[in-house]
């Protein structure tokens, strides 16, 4: 039976997200404003300039706020389970494809659990709320840690693709979606 299973997940702002808007904020508010002060002060034909000057502004800014939204997707496609960053809804980057046959470990992350990984792939929500943690060793990168949050059917969905020795026996493997 083949699998296919996909999950976007968003990604709550950061503080560095957070202090670039209220960056780009204050920047579009000041540069607005001198615009502004521009056209009144030279009333003529600047007046045309600083007002599409101002618009251009706006327009940037609005397309940076965009750029800072950052989504994940899960693709689970038989025993390979690809990670994509989605950026502003327009932009998509493999962050990394693992292959589910040399899984180690899959079980949700505790504060206790500590890793010993040759890398680290974050793909979860910011909130570190039932977050997950699967280990697998990568051809390429060595031992892969991947920190995630799959939702109830999605986990099923992986467990099931998972060898039987890595499996989760705690996930309900009869729940069916």
């Amino acid at each position: 039976m083949d699998i296919f299973i996909e999950q976007i997940i968003e990604a709550k702002p950061d503080l560095r997200a957070n202090v670039l808007k209220i960056s780009v904020i204050a920047s579009m508010v000041l540069f607005c404003g001198l615009l502004l002060l521009a056209a009144v002060a030279f009333m003529g034909s600047i007046s045309f300039i600083a007002a599409a000057a101002i618009l251009g502004v706006i327009w940037l800014g609005v397309h940076f706020f965009k750029g800072l939204t950052v989504e994940y997707e899960y693709i689970l496609t038989n025993k390979d389970l690809d990670i994509d960053k989605i950026t502003g809804r327009r932009n998509r980057k493999r962050l990394i494809t693992l292959n589910l046959a040399n899984a180690e470990s899959f079980n949700i992350c505790k504060e206790e659990v500590s890793f010993n990984a040759d890398v680290t792939v974050s793909a979860h929500d910011n909130t570190y709320l039932n977050m997950w943690y699967l280990i697998v060793k990568h051809d390429s990168l060595g031992r892969v840690i991947l920190l995630f949050n799959p939702n109830d059917r999605f986990a099923v969905k992986l467990n099931k693709a998972l060898p039987g020795n890595t499996r989760n026996n705690n996930i309900n493997m009869e729940k069916e979606f």
